[in-house]
């Protein structure tokens, strides 16, 4: 079993690498005075006995066209006719002597010019992508527009530069938005792909403004990748037609994304459905991602529609029907649906998702979204957005227990008063102390059998029960009460930068819920 408490790196730089040769000077001072001259970066690589810097091709292309020196730890200059240890220089005091990379910056004029500008000790420096990274976020604070990767491929470090020129353009935007840890990188076949967009890539930190609008709610502050169609005219003209956040980010799954929104639907690799439950389960658990398992009338398949093809990628993903058996602890056969996991989908055909993705996390190994078809369907029986819409707010749902993401995917669902007004009370971030005062505060209504506000510690709070026949049903009816309460509606309409939402069932077919602010 795998646990993916720390964010995995983002990385799928795989293939040829088409970028010039790397060459190492081996003279610091000759290796200096190339820099200075040429007005260009020197990365200075120290190395011991059997520890070495070894770039990977997106950093060895990026650093080709810099001065890049590897030198011993021992190496020494002459100062003052007396020789100097080179990295016990105070200007490389932050490798503590130790094998790294120090950048110095002899290229952008102003205060830190012949300044050591960025220190990377060598487990850090080998980091995918990091460094790569690092003179991309060096190029983009000293204003340039536009930095080239290893396939040559253009990326802006200004959101609006690049929206400008893929309009102009008229072609598709492709938006990469990296964390710390989290980093896109094509390999050379998605390159390739991409040659014919526009692409910009943006530092999470550095892009809250963004993120807060509308139309990017989907990327939910977090990092991947996404496509803002300014190519095709029609109703998704100027909107983000598809989006993989990073943690469901696969090669198979970036591939798709790319030939869907370019019209290339043939060549968008297909998903893989297991069809043995125990199978599938343990490769998602191998794996650490969600399993999602389609259960369906035998004879009607479920079919995600285009939009989804992507993100099920990050899925371990099963098909099983409805009349599906399998042995129970005492050796009997008994129907899939019948299992407790699935207790919350009534016995319907739906789908339903595993979480294996942290193994720290309580609901580690546990059913966490369960979604019967007729709330994907074309009458639903509340004010709701398109089926499109509420198959992909499924997918996209972040980890979290069965009744917090339900509530949330019902919000995000659900139409305001307007036909196209958004309740955008959870468009933010998940917050877990917001989560767990929701929760403490649902639990009391239950116990109590009425509605209670806990009180507004955290700014805001909206609570409520509603009647339900299932899970969905009541997170639905839930909303569309707080929808025709004015105070809750005004809470539930508005962004809120971190917000939590649970919900607890009481004895009587009725759930009690709360979100805060």
């Amino acid at each position: 079993m795998r646990s993916l408490g720390i964010p995995c790196t983002l990385f799928l730089m795989v293939g040829t690498a088409v970028a010039a040769e790397l060459s190492w000077r081996e003279d610091y001072g000759a290796a200096y005075r190339e820099a200075q001259e040429s007005n260009r970066l020197l990365i200075v690589s120290f190395y011991g006995p059997e520890t070495r810097y070894e770039p990977d091709q997106a950093a060895a292309a990026v650093l080709s066209s810099h001065v890049p020196v590897a030198i011993p730890l021992d190496a020494a200059i002459e100062q003052g006719g007396e020789p100097v240890t080179i990295v016990e220089s105070g200007a490389f005091r932050k490798l503590e002597q130790q094998p790294g990379v120090a950048v110095i910056n002899l290229k952008y004029e102003g205060p830190k010019m012949r300044h050591v500008v960025a220190t990377l000790p060598l487990e850090e420096a080998q980091a995918p992508g990091k460094g790569a990274q690092v003179l991309e976020d060096l190029a983009r604070r000293n204003g340039e527009d536009v930095v080239a990767d290893a396939f040559g491929l253009n990326w802006y470090t200004d959101y609006q530069t690049a929206y400008n020129k893929a309009k102009s353009a008229k072609k598709l935007l492709l938006i990469a938005i990296d964390g710390t840890e989290e980093r896109f990188a094509p390999d050379l076949e998605l390159a390739d792909a991409l040659r014919d967009m526009v692409l910009v890539r943006l530092r999470l930190e550095e892009s809250s403004e963004l993120l807060r609008h509308v139309g990017m709610r989907k990327f939910r502050f977090s990092p991947g990748i996404g496509i803002l169609d300014l190519k095709h005219e029609g109703p998704n003209y100027g909107r983000l037609t598809y989006n993989i956040p990073a943690w469901l980010l696969t090669k198979e799954g970036a591939h798709a994304m790319l030939a869907l929104a370019a019209g290339r639907r043939e060549e968008a690799p297909p998903v893989r459905w297991h069809d043995d439950y125990h199978e599938a389960r343990r490769l998602a658990e191998q794996e650490g991602k969600m399993l999602l398992i389609s259960v369906d009338q035998p004879g009607d398949d479920f079919q995600p529609r285009d939009r989804s093809v992507p993100l099920l990628h990050g899925y371990v993903c099963l098909r099983q029907t409805t009349e599906c058996r399998y042995p129970s602890r005492k050796g009997a056969l008994r129907r899939l649906l019948r299992f407790p996991d699935f207790r919350p989908m009534r016995e319907s055909a739906g789908l339903a998702v595993y979480d294996f993705t942290d193994e720290s996390k309580p609901y580690y190994g546990e059913v966490v979204s369960v979604m019967p078809y007729k709330y994907l369907g074309p009458n639903p029986g509340n004010r709701v957005f398109s089926e499109a819409e509420r198959e992909n707010e499924f997918l996209l749902l972040e980890s979290e227990t069965l009744t917090r993401r339900t509530l949330m995917w019902a919000i995000r669902v659900s139409k305001g008063h307007g036909e196209n007004t958004r309740l955008r009370s959870a468009d933010g971030a998940p917050c877990e102390s917001r989560m767990a005062g929701a929760q403490r505060n649902s639990v009391l209504m239950t116990s109590r059998g009425v509605g209670h506000h806990a009180g507004g510690l955290t700014g805001g709070e909206i609570a409520s029960p509603g009647p339900g026949r299932d899970i969905v049903d009541g997170a639905l009816n839930m909303v569309r009460i707080w929808r025709g309460s004015p105070p809750h509606y005004s809470m539930m309409v508005r962004f809120h930068r971190r917000f939590g939402y649970d919900m607890q069932p009481s004895s009587s077919n009725h759930w009690y819920g709360t979100g805060r602010f």
